[in-house]
């Protein structure tokens, strides 16, 4: 699919120029910065130097002082809490950070629990609160979960058990009736930065715990570093707070304290090393989130609690083979879908739907998600996959921009097709439960809300550039400063720049895994270009991922093309060289 390339509305000249001349940075620079509408003095300083931003005050979190003031009612009471998770990297970091800061700092006794994503389901549930009673708990805090569950409050009153929520997805009109609800998404929150993940928000928690009883804020360094693993793998935006948080934990990851981290950062190969989000997304996390999606997630919890590197090497081999395996079933159910999918009749038809959903007996739950997420970026479509077992149909969602994924369920809940119990998410990824039958009603309710009510536009693929610029203006002062935009991630993508009018600079070569039974390198979406280009007098060598499907279109072409890259320095036999990481060429 051919993309449609959208330019930013750029700042007045003069103002560049005045913002150029007073922060002593290039005008480059300065455009680039605008057009992520940071166009004052002090808002490109704290962009660039997060370091010096401030945590906002805790207490502006809506029910903050309710939940600091019964966790210390615990404290001095000597309670025991449970903390109740989720099986994501947001919920078992959350839940090994609460656990550590209990348990490590407070000395207060607690236990945790981790659902398992096919017997138990997401969230809250009965029988885990009536279990918590048994034991003479009377206090649980969520994390990353726990805003809809007004059901599950409501017995755990019954039983004499308190409920804190922390939580950050999308609530619905009806709260749960709990001690306090913590949840910068609540309409009625003040808090000025409403997209911290589920690990950001019981960090806050601990930010207020240690307010409140006069403790040294300077504990929360200790936690950064496993802040910084789930905020970056929830894929929140990584400006404001987030920002600050993953800047700085970053650092920390380099030098970690935590044993069970460490042993995995040198598994990965990334101990005592720079470490980027890049590393947590494709290294980090999936190991993480292996365990839940495939099993149980409680051993990626023991991992961070660790103080033994022998117990730690054992929990991370687990990881490995757990994600080995989690990647078998994510091929293979991908095959699946594709087929199903490009097989046409009831189940997709491009001309006809706007959503892909497609289902199939006892795909792994663990894994859908993820295949969902393939599909979004193989055919640029909400995607839905549904595991159904025993009449059931277990669904998880993905989105593209434009279009609310959460919205759109709720619609299909509003005319049941949908259960409520095990329903939620947020606008790009959410999940639910069906009855099996009421499958095709909701595969044409979901296109039809879609086709009457997004914009045709929002269907059609895009690439954001950032600038146009000619490759004489990428010098050593440009790619310094771009250092300075890192951490990228939503909301702060790495910049995407556009040159026209550039030439192919000698041969280009088809590199990557694919080949013919000759060893002949194929021209498929899954092979690579290497090239050099020029424009004017300067030379850059270029590599355009997954875009050898472009060769016969330029290879031999007598006119410039134009292109729209990143910017990247390489390592190589000792070497530091820039490279242009192409991401689209037209002619």
């Amino acid at each position: 699919m051919e993309k449609r390339w959208d330019y930013q509305k750029e700042l007045d000249p003069c103002r560049i120029q005045q913002l150029a001349k007073a922060s002593g940075l290039s005008e480059t620079v300065v455009r680039l910065l605008a057009v992520r509408d940071l166009t004052t003095e002090s808002d490109i300083d704290l962009f660039l130097h997060p370091e010096k931003a401030k945590y906002h005050e805790p207490f502006l979190l809506k029910d903050m002082e309710k939940a600091v003031d019964r966790i210390t009612e615990a404290l001095v009471n000597r309670e025991s809490i449970q903390i109740w998770g989720d099986y994501d990297v947001d919920g078992i970091t959350s839940t090994g950070l609460l656990y550590l800061f209990f348990v490590k700092w407070l000395g207060i006794k607690a236990d945790y629990v981790i659902p398992n994503r096919e017997f138990d389901g997401y969230g809250l549930s009965k029988a885990g609160i009536k279990e918590a009673a048994e034991k003479g708990i009377n206090l649980i805090i969520t994390v990353d979960c726990g805003i809809t569950s007004v059901n599950e409050v409501e017995y755990a009153k019954e039983l004499g058990v308190d409920i804190i929520i922390t939580d950050h997805h999308e609530p619905d009109k009806e709260l749960p009736k709990a001690v306090a609800i913590i949840d910068p998404k609540r309409e009625d929150c003040p808090y000025p930065f409403k997209h911290l993940a589920g690990v950001g928000v019981a960090f806050k928690l601990i930010q207020g715990i240690l307010f409140k009883n006069e403790m040294s804020m300077s504990i929360t360094s200790d936690f950064l570093d496993i802040v910084t693993i789930g905020t970056a793998a929830d894929i929140v935006p990584l400006t404001g707070e987030n920002r600050k948080i993953v800047s700085e934990g970053l650092k920390y990851l380099e030098n970690c304290k935590n044993v069970g981290i460490s042993v995995l950062l040198k598994k990965l190969n990334f101990y005592r090393k720079s470490i980027r989000v890049s590393n947590i997304l494709f290294g980090i996390a999936p190991r993480l989130n292996a365990v839940g999606r495939m099993g149980d997630a409680v051993r990626a919890v023991k991992l961070l609690l660790s103080n033994d590197p022998e117990e730690a090497e054992g929990i991370v081999e687990e990881l490995e083979v757990e994600n080995r395996r989690r990647r078998e079933f994510d091929s293979e159910t991908l095959k699946e879908a594709i087929r199903l999918v490009e097989g046409g009749g009831e189940t997709f038809d491009p001309d006809r739907d706007k959503a892909i959903v497609v289902a199939n007996e006892n795909w792994h739950v663990g894994v859908i998600g993820i295949v969902a997420s393939r599909l979004v970026e193989r055919y640029y479509r909400p995607s839905v996959v549904i595991s159904v077992s025993d009449g059931i149909g277990k669904g998880s969602c993905r989105s593209i921009p434009g279009v609310n994924i959460y919205d759109v369920l709720i619609e299909c809940y509003k005319i049941n097709l949908l259960e409520k119990e095990n329903f939620g998410g947020h606008s790009y990824a959410a999940g639910f439960e069906i009855d099996s039958s009421k499958i095709p009603e909701f595969r044409a309710k979901f296109n039809e809300i879609l086709i009457s009510r997004i914009p045709k536009r929002d269907f059609e693929q895009s690439l954001k550039i950032d600038l146009k610029i000619e490759l004489k203006d990428i010098d050593s002062h440009l790619i310094e400063n771009l250092k300075m935009f890192e951490p990228f991630g939503p909301a702060n993508e790495q910049p995407i720049f556009s040159s026209d009018n550039v030439q192919v600079e000698g041969d280009i070569r088809i590199v990557g895994n694919r080949s013919d039974h000759s060893g002949k390198k194929l021209k498929t979406r899954d092979n690579h270009l290497k090239m050099k280009l020029r424009q004017g007098g300067v030379v850059f060598d270029a590599i355009g991922f997954n875009l050898a499907g472009k060769y016969d279109l330029i290879s031999g072409v007598d006119h410039g093309l134009n292109i729209a890259y990143s910017i990247e320095e390489n390592h190589w036999n000792g070497k530091l060289y820039v490279q242009l990481k192409i991401v689209d060429i037209v002619l």
